[in-house]
């Protein structure tokens, strides 16, 4: 039976159809940074980077996650399992002389069954190479999620990128954009800052539940919010007018008998137990500090009912509220929804922090979260919550609110800057700056 011409062609098309599928999907798996040259990336190559100081870095945080468990065996066979996640990755040449590979040589993991992923810290888990490439991230074709996210939910959806061509790291969680590429940091800076938190005792384990955690608060965070608290007086007080050469004093904290009788967090009732008050009136524009009575008086005013009273973040050892530690004069006003402006409009709604406030006073709000009992939130006359935040995500880390020490510091640059006034009663400026002037208020993220 004679074969026509265009059942013919029709095969040639369906054969080379299938040949080009089968290419694109060798060529999507096949790792990204041998398909592109340095000079098509945007970045620039960390020249710093360190196989070996990295290497050193993980395998210590490993040891800390599994020193209480006895039975943990460690391998040291990520490239094995790398090529069998990617026979691709076998195929490069000189793949074994890259320092990607030298890096992923030096690594000890810990094997766990099918499904189930290790922990390398409380916040992240350790490599999977068969998650370092997935369509969700595709957007960004030069990262591979070295470090997934532990977020109680897919490990997988986010965490610490590594972009093959640059060795830098960028943290991010789906959906969204990956931070611009002069956000991203060193690998090796990322993972000091994962057992500083060891060292800090940050991290610890927990004996009850067996398990790597976080605690809430710990004494280096008191101290650093001391230590801040200081030099935004000592920068307000260098430029206070000139009383007759009077010594400066400073009064007395707060007692822990004045604040007893009301729900306060324990690191805000820390804080205030222990940082003395300025003779001064006002430490921001708009914010005093509490004296005894006005303690009494804007805490007792509040409802005993009040949802900022009952909602306890923490647990019954060490009890967590979200507690006014700077007061401003001002009361959010019951009009609040009315404003044109989304944030401030958003006071009263169910996702508006109106509701963690004390009788809607404005000021600064120790906020806790679930892993940080000293992250902050500054609510201005106004009720516009967005001021004194960070500007954009961390970039080596999860997210968070700026905690008090680094409001503080932010403050004193203000001052130290001229930007804040001051005359006999400290800083001079009024309330409404912070909405006049957002993007100052805003803090930048800090690489220490």
């Amino acid at each position: 039976m004679p074969v026509s011409i265009r059942f013919i062609v029709a095969v040639f098309i369906l054969i080379t159809a299938a040949l080009l599928s089968q290419l694109n999907v060798e060529w999507r798996l096949k790792p990204q940074l041998f398909r592109r040259s340095p000079a098509a990336t945007t970045g620039v190559m960390d020249h710093s980077f360190s196989a070996e100081r990295c290497a050193d870095l993980h395998n210590r945080l490993l040891q800390k996650a599994i020193v209480n468990e006895p039975g943990a065996v460690v391998e040291r066979n990520l490239i094995a399992r790398l090529v069998d996640a990617s026979r691709m990755f076998g195929e490069i040449p000189n793949f074994d002389s890259s320092p990607l590979y030298h890096f992923f040589s030096l690594l000890d993991i810990t094997p766990l069954p099918h499904g189930q992923y290790g922990l390398l810290t409380p916040e992240i888990y350790q490599p999977v190479p068969e998650a370092f490439f997935s369509d969700m991230f595709s957007h960004e074709p030069d990262a591979i999620l070295l470090y997934g996210q532990n977020n109680a939910d897919s490990p997988m959806d986010g965490g610490l990128f590594l972009n093959l061509q640059t060795y830098k790291v960028a943290w991010h969680w789906s959906p969204g954009r990956f931070p611009a590429y002069e956000r991203w940091v060193s690998l090796e800076f990322a993972l000091q800052t994962q057992l500083d938190k060891w060292e800090s005792g940050k991290f610890y384990w927990d004996t009850d539940a067996r398990s790597l955690a976080v605690k809430r608060w710990i004494e280096a965070d008191v101290t650093d919010a001391l230590y801040a608290w200081d030099r935004l007086l000592l920068m307000i007080e260098a430029k206070l007018p000139q009383r007759g050469q009077k010594q400066l004093l400073r009064l007395e904290p707060l007692s822990i008998e004045s604040m007893s009788s009301f729900q306060i967090g324990s690191f805000a009732g820390e804080f205030l137990r222990r940082a003395p008050r300025p003779e001064f009136k006002h430490v921001a524009p708009g914010i005093s500090t509490f004296s005894p009575e006005t303690l009494y008086e804007i805490y007792s005013a509040e409802p005993t009912d009040s949802f900022r009273r009952t909602f306890n973040i923490g647990d019954p050892d060490m009890k967590d509220w979200a507690s006014l530690v700077l007061p401003a004069s001002g009361m959010v006003s019951r009009d609040v929804s009315q404003k044109s402006d989304f944030d401030i409009k958003s006071f009263d709604e169910d996702w508006g922090y109106g509701k963690f406030t004390v009788s809607r006073r404005a000021g600064l709000y120790i906020g806790p979260d679930i892993f940080d009992s000293d992250v902050v939130r500054f609510i201005a006359n106004s009720g516009l919550p967005s001021a004194c935040q960070f500007d954009g995500l961390r970039p080596w880390g999860p997210s968070r609110s700026p905690r008090l020490s680094e409001v503080l510091h932010h403050w004193a640059l203000l001052v130290e800057n001229g930007i804040w006034k001051v005359d006999a009663d400290g800083v001079a400026n009024d309330n409404s700056w912070f909405d006049a002037n957002i993007r100052q208020s805003k803090l930048n993220w800090v690489r220490t």
